[in-house]
């Protein structure tokens, strides 16, 4: 548990969880989707378009905003929020069939493998929704087979959501857009059923919209056990 929190360590795990999966999957929608990384959520870009003259913020003295151009400060400010921000760019460092390996720099290193759906049911509903499948580790927390999904749309609330690797059933559990293993101890064998996987096994993945429409994504496994290789190897 954090020093000082009040959460329970389960609590702060889903908080943890979440932030991750947020941070990784800007960073990589900016690697495999430049489009996606590049639109601003939807208010963020009224209030953009839409200034309110009378904010505070707009209601710089002379001098700050003198400051505020000045090419040293704001090389200044770059590096401190490099400093303190505790994750850097994430790269990809390898593609391997249907899946990639990705790595950040900084603080709080993370390295992971992903893929998205080969196939999206139903299409009519999910044509202009992406989803991502995370299996992460950082070393710096001791966190290793972090397996993370992106539905793309937010789940029904204590909707039943599961993933299927071959012949292997995994619940999950998931809070608005995300889904994890519902049995965190599970990640390993996890991982390891969908490394071992023969030959056209796929990953199934099982969950219904706050709109009550169920939803099947099918991931293709090949490429995942070299992916993970590839991230492991990278995080030592």
């Amino acid at each position: 548990m954090i020093k000082g929190s009040k959460l329970p360590p389960s609590a702060l795990a889903l908080v943890a969880r979440v932030s991750l999966l947020c941070l990784c999957g800007g960073a990589l929608l900016f690697a495999a989707a430049p489009a996606f990384a590049k639109s601003k959520p939807a208010a963020d870009q009224s209030e953009e378009k839409n200034p309110d003259p009378k904010s505070k913020t707009d209601k710089k003295s002379a001098k700050d905003q003198k400051d505020s151009k000045n090419p040293k400060d704001a090389k200044n400010q770059k590096d401190s929020k490099s400093q303190n921000g505790g994750v850097g760019k994430s790269e990809q460092i390898g593609t391997f069939v249907d899946w990639g390996a990705f790595a950040t720099q900084g603080k709080d290193r993370t390295c992971y493998a992903m893929s998205q759906p080969k196939d999206r049911q139903p299409k009519t509903k999910l044509k202009d929704t992406t989803a991502y499948i995370f299996i992460s580790m950082r070393p710096g927390e001791g966190v290793k087979n972090e397996v993370a999904i992106n539905l793309g749309y937010a789940a029904k609330e204590n909707a039943s959501a599961s993933a299927e690797v071959g012949d292997q059933t995994f619940e999950l559990i998931t809070k608005g857009t995300n889904a994890w293993l519902k049995n965190q101890d599970e990640e390993d064998k996890f991982v390891k059923a969908a490394k071992t996987a023969k030959g056209a096994a796929k990953l199934t993945v099982k969950a219904a919209s706050a709109k009550g429409t169920t939803t099947t994504d099918v991931y293709s496994l090949k490429g995942v056990s070299q992916a993970l290789d590839r991230a492991v190897k990278e995080c030592q």
